[in-house]
């Protein structure tokens, strides 16, 4: 590789964070989706109910990770994601009546959009799609492929925020890299 190409992919990539992390302005909604993958997601969720931005939250129910199922099968206890996610809005003051869960056994981004098409068949909803900062770009992508009738507004969660210097921070050089991965895989028709 030339000196220059290698430049040239450096700047490029030093812009990907920023690609990436493109959010959304919040509205009025009539829902708002928590995806799984992280813990920081339903703060940010709770803050929007709190704003009256939404009636109801919707939390993805991921599939368990080989790890966590190896604990189940000992019969030692570990929580659920979902269910960690739900305690998490409860604590900070959304009321049970408003938290339902979306899907079972979600596997991807995919898997979670398919979910909420089913669950928003009839119609055109309006919907708050809450997750990380680096996930903003495939999240968008992913909902508006299945919910072409939907108005999906992505928002990152201001409590896991993506550092301008990303390449600097082991995780978020982690998640930024894989995400550009997961986004080619995406574009070529990889979708589980």
């Amino acid at each position: 590789m030339s000196i220059a190409a290698a430049i040239g992919t450096a700047l490029g990539l030093s812009y990907a964070g920023e690609w990436l992390s493109a959010a959304d302005q919040p509205q009025k909604a009539d829902a708002i989706v928590v995806l799984g993958g992280g813990y920081a997601r339903p703060f940010q969720a709770a803050d929007l109910y709190r704003q009256g931005l939404a009636r109801k939250i919707y939390v993805s129910a991921p599939a368990r990770e080989d790890q966590h199922r190896l604990l189940d099968e000992a019969g030692i206890a570990f929580p659920r994601e979902e269910e960690v996610v739900r305690q998490v809005l409860l604590k900070k003051g959304v009321p049970a009546s408003a938290i339902e869960y979306l899907g079972k056994d979600l596997i991807s981004t995919a898997a979670e959009a398919r979910a909420a098409r089913d669950l928003f068949a009839q119609g055109a909803p309006r919907l708050l799609v809450v997750t990380s900062p680096y996930h903003l770009r495939r999240a968008r992508m992913t909902f508006s492929d299945a919910l072409p009738a939907a108005d999906i507004r992505v928002i990152a969660t201001g409590y896991d925020p993506l550092p301008q210097a990303w390449w600097k921070d082991q995780s978020a050089a982690r998640n930024v890299l894989l995400e550009l991965a997961k986004i080619t895989f995406y574009k070529l028709c990889g979708r589980f």
